[in-house]
């Protein structure tokens, strides 16, 4: 297996190789930068989630929320967020790390979700 610092030098074809080496021009982007990103290569918002914490979980600590306890959060907004999560992947860890890192940003992320959905 190739060591992470290979991969972020290399020439990118892959999906994975180009999200990679978007990180690596951008080593803290914004969520709107990483939209864009995702827009313009024409992946779904949520696939693209699904690829990045898949990639970098070999490699660093990801979740910027993972330390906190579940008791951290809501704990009905935290459930739904992992059944939310879980439609899009099949990692139930990795499906709870993009719920804490939602929740953290808005602790009722998931009902505001499933509100906007229905409206």
């Amino acid at each position: 297996m190739k060591s992470f610092y290979s991969f972020l030098f290399e020439e990118k074809d892959s999906i994975e190789d180009k999200i990679i080496d978007f990180f690596r021009k951008n080593p803290n982007p914004s969520d709107k930068m990483v939209h864009e990103f995702a827009n313009k290569e024409e992946i779904d918002e949520h696939k693209f989630e699904e690829i990045i914490y898949k990639l970098f979980s070999n490699y660093v600590k990801i979740g910027k929320n993972r330390d906190k306890k579940d008791s951290d959060f809501d704990s009905k907004e935290l459930k739904l967020g992992i059944k939310i999560e879980m439609e899009h992947i099949d990692d139930e860890s990795i499906a709870k790390e993009i719920a804490k890192d939602h929740l953290s940003e808005l602790p009722d992320y998931y009902s505001k979700l499933v509100k906007m959905e229905k409206d």
